[in-house]
């Protein structure tokens, strides 16, 4: 049998067509990348700036809120209800500030206010209650 001849253009064209096919298979992926990156660098950028530089929800004077922490409450739940209470933007943003500067929120119900930023608010919470035996005895003297 004789063997078939081929065009010695057509191997060339499709290996031409391979080639720049990849190429531009690699400058998309290139440049998916370089998105992703500049996505990614943007976002990182914005939840730093608002950990280092939280803003209150509104301006002065605010709106008072009471909030109510009991002894259950993790930082992640602590931080959905400052959030669903409207006090502030992200619950992620109060989760690090309340580990970058190691606070310790007590249970108890607080008064906190719209004005304040994150910081402010985890100060108040982190204040120890005081159950003294005055507040023991202020109870106990009516009845006397």
């Amino acid at each position: 049998m004789a063997k078939k001849k081929t065009r010695p253009g057509k191997n060339t064209a499709v290996s031409s067509a391979l080639l720049i096919s990849r190429i531009v298979i690699r400058l998309a992926c290139y440049a998916l990348l370089v998105v992703i990156a500049i996505y990614a660098g943007r976002r990182a950028y914005s939840f730093g700036y608002s950990v280092f530089d939280s803003r209150p929800m509104t301006g002065a004077p605010g709106k008072d809120v009471a909030v109510t922490v009991t002894e259950d409450m993790d930082d992640e739940a602590i931080g959905n209800l400052l959030k669903q209470k409207g006090l502030i933007r992200d619950v992620n943003v109060y989760r690090v500030q309340a580990r970058i500067y190691n606070y310790n929120v007590y249970p108890g119900t607080y008064m906190l206010n719209t004005s304040q930023d994150i910081s402010e608010m985890i100060a108040i919470m982190s204040i120890p209650p005081e159950t003294t035996a005055a507040e023991e005895t202020t109870e106990a003297s009516p009845g006397d």
